[in-house]
């Protein structure tokens, strides 16, 4: 950023070093000195230039020293990502930070990732954002004394990224995609009032932490979460059919075992059929035929990114700073889904949502 400079010049040109013509006697003056006076008012006049251009360079050089470096680094291009940390950007710039951004996108292959991840220990920069689960993954494993600040990810604590939600225990920490289980269960009691037993399919080895924390939340809102463990995709038609007439909805976490590719259509096929209101995991399973679902604001997730990369900058340790969790999220509501299985929604309960007819 250019500054802005004042300086004051003296016009005398003993100032500048150079001895005027007030430095001869006036009776040793010739011809040949006032032939060369001109010529030396010429260098005077240059000298002020000089120092003016050396002083904007100085300062040049100062600000490109101080700027923060920060490696951005995603393994693959999308979308959301950039919304996040474009956002993220104008954080740091909003609270007067200057950074140098050094974009990464990491390769498949083992060997080329790893060397492309000693690359940016090199050159050893003041913070590292990660983009996604599979950078944040493979960054966490390489670099172990640089701050790691992670973003667009879900389910940090069930992924071992952290030690807890509310501090890391290590040189991470960062802004999930993880809307609290209390603000997903409040949906689903907004638009199917008569839900006191919610079910959700999960695979233990990938999500048991997250449906615990969940199991305790909905207890404290009065509501029974019945979960029923899926080791593969092959015993997801089993495991619904284990939840028929016992539970009022289903709840969806983010397993991959779960709710796989393969086990998606069955499981849009089946709660419609039963008439099993479903809340899918995003706005994509809302127009698959899903009920509901809510959506995180990626600019939000960039810009509480951009909150902590300020404390980290301004050196506080990413060990103690808490995970953060979307505060604004929106409801995607399906209407030809909700009419499928007999529900009437109040007008008031879909104010600010999103209706797919």
């Amino acid at each position: 950023m250019p500054y802005p400079i004042f300086l004051t010049i003296s016009t005398r040109s003993s100032r500048a070093g150079i001895p005027s013509s007030d430095a001869s006697p006036a009776c040793c003056s010739s011809a040949f000195d006032r032939k060369k006076k001109p010529r030396k008012r010429r260098v005077s006049s240059i000298v002020p230039l000089l120092w003016i251009s050396l002083a904007a360079l100085s300062l040049r050089f100062a600000d490109a020293d101080t700027r923060a470096v920060i490696a951005v680094i995603k393994s693959r291009e999308a979308e959301p990502y950039d919304i996040a940390v474009n956002s993220l950007r104008r954080s740091l710039k909003e609270n007067g930070i200057q950074a140098q951004f050094e974009d990464v996108l990491l390769p498949e292959e083992g060997q080329r990732r790893d060397e492309r991840l000693a690359g940016i220990r090199k050159k050893n920069p003041q913070l590292i954002v990660t983009l996604g689960s599979a950078a944040t993954e493979h960054t966490a494993k390489s670099i172990k004394d640089t701050p790691v600040l992670f973003c667009m990810v879900l389910n940090p604590q069930a992924s071992g990224f952290v030690r807890s939600m509310s501090a890391s225990g290590n040189n991470l920490t960062g802004a999930s995609l993880d809307i609290p289980p209390q603000v997903q269960f409040e949906a689903i009691r907004a638009l199917v009032p008569q839900a006191r037993k919610i079910g959700v399919i999960y695979n233990p080895q990938e999500t048991e932490t997250v449906v615990q924390q969940a199991r305790k939340t909905a207890r404290d809102m009065g509501l029974e979460l019945i979960a029923v463990p899926v080791p593969t995709p092959d015993k997801v038609p089993d495991a619904l059919r284990a939840l028929d007439k016992t539970v009022d909805a289903l709840w969806s976490v983010a397993d991959g075992t779960a709710f796989s590719s393969a086990s998606m259509e069955f499981i849009f096929l089946h709660t419609l059929r039963n008439k099993l209101p479903f809340m899918g995991l995003s706005p994509a399973f809302v127009k698959a035929g899903a009920l509901l679902a809510l959506a995180v604001d990626y600019q939000e997730v960039g810009a509480q990114c951009g909150a902590l990369a300020n404390r980290i900058l301004a050196g506080e340790s990413p060990s103690a700073l808490p995970v953060l969790t979307p505060q604004k999220v929106v409801l995607h509501v399906n209407l030809k889904t909700a009419e499928t299985l007999g529900l009437r929604i109040a007008p008031d309960r879909l104010k600010g949502a999103v209706l797919v007819r």
